[in-house]
């Protein structure tokens, strides 16, 4: 098959996805046709969206399907792979902060565990807020709200 009858498939059965490019690409392409931008498959709707966005283009969703693997017992995910997405995105040294500049905060610390069963938490992440304060908390990371600052940290 071709990207052409691949795609005109993906548009008669409309499951084509759209990149912000502009593109159309059939479902089981993991990166755009056209401009090489990968894609990301919706956990709990099936909807290929690109990693230009960081929630489901169809039901608003920030899990992919690739974070919880292919398992025959079902999508259940184990506690280093539901970690990695509360998580996030976070490095130490970065610079984030919740949808507003007010809010900013520097990684200073990631203890991804996990941690014995019962030990609470099960994982945690040290930041230093614009007032200088730390803090260290178990605060998962939603793609909705946080964002990942371009600027330097102080």
């Amino acid at each position: 098959m071709t990207y052409e009858t691949d795609l005109a498939a993906a548009k008669k059965a409309g499951c084509a996805w759209g990149c912000t490019c502009g593109e159309d690409n059939p479902p089981h392409y993991d990166a755009c046709h056209a401009c090489q931008r990968p894609s990301w498959t919706c956990a709990a709707c099936g909807t290929v969206s690109t990693c230009g966005r960081s929630d489901c283009n169809e039901c608003g969703n920030t899990m992919p399907a690739e974070f919880l693997g292919d398992r025959a017992e079902g999508f259940e995910m184990t506690w280093e792979e539901w970690i990695a997405t509360q998580i996030g995105p976070r490095v130490v040294g970065g610079r984030y902060d919740h949808g507003d500049d007010a809010s900013a905060y520097d990684v200073v610390a990631i203890d991804p565990g996990p941690r014995p069963l019962g030990t609470w938490p099960v994982w945690q992440i040290t930041v230093r807020g614009t007032d200088g304060q730390e803090r260290t908390h178990c605060s998962g990371w939603d793609a909705r709200r946080d964002r990942v600052r371009t600027d330097q940290t102080r």
